[in-house]
């Protein structure tokens, strides 16, 4: 509409929104935004759907008040009126937040379409993606790939870049599941059509590694990794395969190890991106879970996330995904160094702007509403069941009933009913023990949580005799998988001496796996 006629209109429906006013708005968005505009934003925005069909894709983002006026309102604390602006492509953000293909599009012979009308939509997909609102990128990544697919054979060079964004935005919005196996079908097609060592080839293999560990198979995953890592190029690909094997070998309990990754590859990093690159946020984080992970410290893990909050919301935004992340965290942490309340209050902020921004089928906001029902469950048990309830059903239905995000949450629900009926959480846990064995392995570190958890049930219930052998193994597969100095095994060590034996005998030195 032009300026005239959003005046008129505005007049008609009892607003007035000048042409000043309407342009004023407009250079806020390219500047500052901020909440001493958001009332005229909202007559705008109501003027602009009232002329607008309500099932237009554009409209979709507008309708949800409260959505749109909390990411509006998320660019308050970063002014970007001097900012230098990167040239324009027209495929900025669709290959992903961590840009594997800076460098490599324009004589890597990655094809993209051309026209004018496939660019803009490729430009909204890395909006949106800006703003978290990942489940309408996926969508304008599904109509990309439709339009470009009717004009283009399957293995079109410009038809298998666009697949990849496609299956790229199906994982990011939530179903990792669908991402792996779109993203397997890709590989295959792109290693016929462009060979094992072209761009696209290569980045189908680092996205078919990071959905197959998060999809469920974390050392299925680190192989897939350490091949792309092992391939001997030199480029963004191979680094954040280096970052995915890091994360991969947390995942399968093997901590030092990601440690070492994670300290050698840091440095990389800062060499290749620029400083405040979100990839560098992703590393920071995955570095202080590490730490945390392998020293249970606290305070120190607490003093670190803070940082790399306080960072990423200055340049990144209070609710980016890392962001988000990030803040969990740090609420877990301050929960863990005995401060109830105050981590509670971090962790419903956090959980809050993960439903505004992300949707509440997301994994970063069922992972947040996650964190939220621990930290609940000290000061109100029978809330935090609710709010698992409510979670699980939400994560199965996104997610799938073996996914970690939903196992994670089942573990906990079995853990809040324990509290007060250790009989109902009893078979809960074995449901999470058997599924977490399937997904994870028997001697995965979250699967020996269930296991534990289970042996302590079965402890209260029928006795010590019943427990004991259970906790024996457990104990045992935790000296082999954390080595001897690691809290976990500290804590079936326990339960050993109040089920009346003494724990076996531990190593000299920490074992190697």
């Amino acid at each position: 509409m032009r300026y005239r006629q959003i005046a008129n209109a505005a007049e008609a429906m009892g607003t007035h929104l000048p042409k000043s006013t309407v342009s004023d708005l407009l250079r806020r968005a390219e500047t500052r935004a901020g909440r001493e505009c958001t009332g005229k934003l909202a007559d705008l925005v109501a003027v602009l759907l009232a002329n607008t069909g309500q099932d237009h894709p554009a409209a979709a983002p507008w309708l949800d008040r409260k959505a749109w006026q909390a990411r509006w309102e998320a660019l308050d604390d970063r002014d970007r009126g001097h900012a230098a602006q990167p040239p324009v492509t027209g495929t900025e953000g669709v290959f992903g937040w961590d840009d594997p293909l800076a460098g490599r599009r324009p004589g890597a012979g990655i094809g993209w379409p051309k026209d004018r009308h496939t660019s803009r939509r490729a430009a909204t997909i890395g909006g949106l993606a800006a703003l978290g609102m990942y489940r309408q990128a996926r969508d304008v990544a599904w109509e990309l790939q439709r339009s470009v697919l009717e004009t283009h054979g399957l293995r079109d060079p410009e038809a298998l870049a666009v697949r990849h964004v496609a299956a790229y935005w199906v994982g990011e919005a939530g179903n990792r599941r669908a991402a792996r196996a779109a993203t397997d079908t890709l590989l295959a097609e792109c290693r016929a059509a462009l060979g094992e060592e072209h761009a696209l080839t290569r980045l189908a293999r680092l996205r078919l590694a990071a959905w197959t560990a998060s999809a469920g198979d974390a050392a299925q995953g680190r192989r897939l990794y350490r091949e792309v890592a092992r391939d001997g190029s030199d480029d963004r690909i191979t680094l954040l395969s280096r970052l995915g094997g890091a994360h991969a070998a947390k995942m399968v309990g093997e901590i030092d190890e990601a440690e070492d990754q994670l300290a050698r590859l840091l440095p990389d990093l800062v060499a290749e991106y620029e400083a405040h690159h979100p990839v560098l946020f992703a590393a920071r984080i995955q570095a202080a879970q590490v730490h945390w992970k392998g020293t249970r410290s606290a305070a120190h893990g607490r003093q670190s996330l803070e940082r790399i909050v306080a960072d990423a919301t200055e340049h990144l935004g209070r609710a980016h995904p890392l962001t988000l992340k990030a803040r969990a965290r740090h609420a877990r942490l301050v929960h863990a160094g005995g401060d109830p309340h105050r981590s509670l209050e971090l962790a419903e902020q956090t959980h809050i702007d993960a439903l505004c921004v992300l949707g509440e089928d997301h994994p970063s906001t069922l992972a947040a509403g996650n964190v939220l029902s621990v930290i609940l469950a000290s000061v109100d048990v029978p809330a935090a069941r609710v709010l698992l309830g409510q979670l699980c059903e939400q994560s199965k239905r996104a997610l799938g009933d073996e996914s970690r995000v939903t196992l994670g949450i089942r573990h906990n629900l079995a853990v809040v009913t324990h509290r007060h009926d250790p009989r109902a959480a009893r078979p809960l846990y074995e449901e999470v023990r058997d599924a977490r064995t399937r997904v994870l392995g028997a001697e995965h570190p979250h699967t020996l949580l269930t296991r534990t958890a289970l042996a302590y049930a079965v402890l209260a219930l029928d006795g010590p005799d019943a427990a004991r052998p259970l906790l024996e193994e457990i104990h045992r597969a935790r000296v082999r998988v954390l080595g001897p100095a690691h809290p976990d095994v500290e804590v079936t060590g326990e339960l050993l001496r109040i089920a009346g034996q003494a724990a076996p005998a531990l190593p000299s030195g920490r074992s190697e796996s």
